[in-house]
């Protein structure tokens, strides 16, 4: 069967196949971000027009990173009991798939 998109583990380097690692993001990391967020909220936002938040180009280039989804098979995993919300290989193996796991965790708190 082949497919659209391959992992490869950011380890070892090698392909993953169905069952043998899967797709991570630190939940630490995401609540970092939220914080941080808000903070370059707080300090970057200009005053409201129109109920419109807008923001100077300059302020955009400092928006902080987002939490990286990580790859790794499971016996590369550095972080293995780490709190991450993971996904296995064999369900993000298309486009659609990508976009849509990583959609899925915005619904949930």
């Amino acid at each position: 069967m082949a497919h659209e998109l391959i992992a490869i583990c950011d380890e070892c380097k090698h392909t993953i196949a169905d069952g043998e690692g899967s797709l991570w993001v630190d939940m630490a990391e995401v609540n970092q971000h939220a914080i941080n967020v808000r903070a370059w909220e707080q300090l970057e936002a200009k005053p409201a027009t129109d109920r419109l938040q807008t923001y100077s180009f300059s302020s955009l280039l400092s928006y902080p990173d987002p939490a990286p989804w990580r790859v790794h098979h499971t016996a590369c995993d550095p972080a293995p009991n780490a709190n991450a919300y993971a996904i296995e290989v064999h369900r993000c193996r298309s486009w659609a798939d990508l976009v849509l796991w990583t959609s899925h965790p915005s619904g949930k708190a």
